[in-house]
Parts: C-alpha cells; sequence; structure tokens
C-alpha cells in the first residue's frame, strides 16, 4: 500500500477526521517547491481543479480562490496555503466556500536527502463523530491521487535538474536525414540538451524557415513539452499551462520567462542537419 490512512483516536480534537501518511521519493527542496507551487493546480490535477486566481503568494505560502471539480458539478472556495520551513509544515485552511474552516496540516520528516515522510492530518469542523473515518477517507483518497499525479512531476523535474549541463559544444552537430524521411516531431540532444525538431506545417519540408526545434524542457520548471502538440505555431506546457511560441521563444500567456539559446536547422540536398550558430 502506497499510503496509510489513520482514523482520529478517540480522545482527539472533535474536528480531527484522520490523518495521511505516505514515504515519498523527493528532496525536501523540491516538496517545497511543490506545495508553494500554485499555478499546476488546474493543469497537473485537472480532475480535480478547474481554475484557480491567486490573489497574493510569496516566500511564506499563497492565497488563492479555487475552483474544484466535483462529481460533475464546481464549486468555488478561497484557500491559504501558509509555510513554516522551520518546523517543516504547512497548513492548508479553507477559507470561504464548502468546508469552511477547514483545515490540512502537513508535515515532513526527512529520511535520506531524497525520501521524505509525510504526515497528513486533516480537520473538519462539524463533522459527526460517527462519520469522521467516512470524511477522513475521503479526503486520504483525494491526497493519494494528488500526490500520485505531484509525485510524477516532482521526480521529472529533479531528474531534468541532475541532467543540466552549463556548457555548449559550439562545434557539435547532428545529421539527422531526409527531410521526408523524419518522422515528426523528432527529439534530439545536442550538447546534452533535449530539443525538439518539427515543422510549422506539412508543406515546404525544403523551406529552412518552416522548421523550428526548441527545447523538451518548459524553462519554467523544466516541464515536459517533447511530447505535447504543436498548435499554430504554439506548445504549451501541461504542467503549469504556459504558452510558448516556437518561433521566438517568447511566453505568449503571460510569463516573463522564455526558452534559452535552440540550435539552428540546416537544409542541404534535403539533409537535415542540427548545430549551434557561431558566436560573433
Amino acid at each position: 500500500m502506497k499510503y496509510e490512512f489513520v482514523s482520529a483516536s478517540e480522545d482527539s480534537r472533535l474536528d480531527h477526521v484522520g490523518s495521511y501518511r505516505r514515504r515519498l521519493p523527493v528532496s525536501l527542496d523540491r516538496m517545497y517547491e511543490n506545495a508553494l507551487d500554485w499555478q499546476h493546480l488546474p493543469f497537473q490535477h485537472s480532475s480535480s481543479f478547474s481554475a484557480i486566481d491567486c490573489l497574493d503568494y510569496g516566500g511564506w505560502g499563497w492565497r488563492a480562490t479555487v475552483t474544484s471539480v466535483q462529481g460533475g458539478g464546481a464549486s468555488t472556495s478561497l484557500l491559504e496555503l501558509m509555510l513554516d520551513r522551520d518546523a517543516r509544515c504547512w497548513i492548508t485552511r479553507n477559507l470561504e466556500g464548502p468546508n469552511v474552516g477547514a483545515e490540512i496540516w502537513t508535515h515532513v520528516f526527512v529520511v535520506s536527502e531524497r525520501v521524505l515522510d509525510i504526515v497528513v492530518d486533516f480537520f473538519v469542523p462539524d463533522v459527526p463523530k460517527t462519520a469522521r473515518d467516512k470524511v477522513g477517507m475521503a479526503y486520504a483518497n483525494a491526497y493519494e491521487n494528488l500526490y500520485d499525479e505531484d509525485v510524477a512531476m516532482m521526480t521529472e523535474r529533479q531528474r531534468q535538474l541532475d541532467q543540466r549541463l552549463d556548457g555548449i559544444n559550439r562545434g557539435e552537430k547532428i545529421e539527422l536525414g531526409i527531410a521526408d524521411g523524419l518522422e515528426l516531431p523528432l527529439q534530439v540532444t545536442l550538447s546534452g540538451r533535449r530539443f525538439v525538431l518539427n515543422r510549422l506545417s506539412d508543406e515546404g519540408a525544403g523551406l529552412p524557415e518552416n522548421w523550428v526545434v526548441y527545447p523538451a524542457q518548459c524553462p519554467h520548471q523544466l516541464g515536459p513539452l517533447g511530447e505535447v502538440p504543436l498548435v499554430e505555431g504554439t506548445v504549451r506546457c501541461p504542467w503549469h499551462g504556459y504558452v510558448f511560441d516556437v518561433t521566438t521563444g517568447a511566453c505568449v500567456s503571460g510569463s516573463h520567462c522564455q526558452f534559452g539559446e535552440v540550435p539552428q536547422v540546416l537544409l542541404s540536398d534535403a539533409e537535415v542537419t542540427l548545430c549551434w550558430k557561431a558566436l560573433s
């Protein structure tokens, strides 16, 4: 079993409906990063959240209006997450909306550099004693789904951080073959960095301006861009919804981040080659 649900004890606070415990293969840095990351909720957890409007955020946490998906319907709550790094815990409070007054306390215990134990306590006001286990189990099941999705994101981000290289070998190039014979989109590696080669349209395989190269990882938090579709010259990160113009590298969804340097496409006798631009 990936997690443990612990019922509220007989002598606990009346509104304590249970606890959730789980071991996670992530570092403390990735865990704090995830807790503060309000933007990913409607994208990474689209089955639970449909929208979020952040009112305030910082190193202390965040406060936002969140629209949740519940049994085909939707409800809106005002949530606040407060992070206490010294205590290695954060508290998520429901300030307005369904289950107003509910609090979720998450404590983190470091097992090793990249292994954590978490204990999450659920406090929900006005729950009859006989219903506490049912309500607590519902919260634990919801957290099981959320952490399944978050662990995948956190471990992939850590993998990408571990593989990043600072240097670019300007003399490196890669010959990919005949243009019409390439199966696109095509992921390639140059100077230890992964990129996606694609075309803006199916026509004009011999036109350099029709070819685009962009990073396989989002510049925001290294989310996966390699498998997402190219739509009207843009790609959208599935983790946070950032949208990028692949011809300019600019974020067109409101963020200031943008793609870094990408290789150029050379076409010679229908052969496609990727290489770095020489510095002048």
